[in-house]
């Protein structure tokens, strides 16, 4: 039996840790008042593809994805529907993104930059406090065509 590297065991609690800070369990005081134990609802923009340009030319392409935590349950319905104005709010934020240099040959190097970029997008067309949290991920990398 092959051993399991403890970074593959450790991704899926890493991403947890990035989208909401610490995973803790819900403690006596949570159980005792009645909190709902789910997560709150979420929408999943569906993979963006964004060119990596160096020296002029697509050298390859990369596939960006973007979770929305929806704050405001009530509203859900509202978010859903606008996925794809959401889509191309993103884009344009990633887009700027390249130009401006917080996405550097497919990487992002500056996360908190592109998250107010998108979150100023979000707040434009739902208002403050609909979507509370933002999970930008990067899925796979493709060679360009020669």
């Amino acid at each position: 039996m092959r051993a399991v590297p403890l970074a593959l065991m450790l991704a899926p609690l890493l991403a947890l840790t990035i989208l909401f800070g610490a995973v803790t369990a819900p403690g006596p005081a949570l159980a005792s008042e009645g909190a709902a134990g789910g997560l709150p609802p979420s929408v999943r923009i569906k993979p963006l593809m964004v060119p990596v340009v160096n020296a002029g030319r697509v050298e390859k392409y990369t596939q960006v994805e973007v979770n929305l935590e929806v704050g405001d349950a009530l509203r859900l319905g509202e978010v859903q529907l606008s996925i794809p104005r959401l889509h191309d709010a993103i884009l344009t934020a990633i887009y700027k993104g390249i130009d401006e240099g917080w996405v550097v040959r497919g990487n992002i190097a500056n996360v908190p930059a592109l998250r107010r970029r998108i979150d100023d997008s979000v707040i434009a067309m739902f208002g403050k406090d609909v979507i509370t949290r933002i999970l930008i991920t990067p899925i796979a990398r493709q060679s360009s065509l020669q």
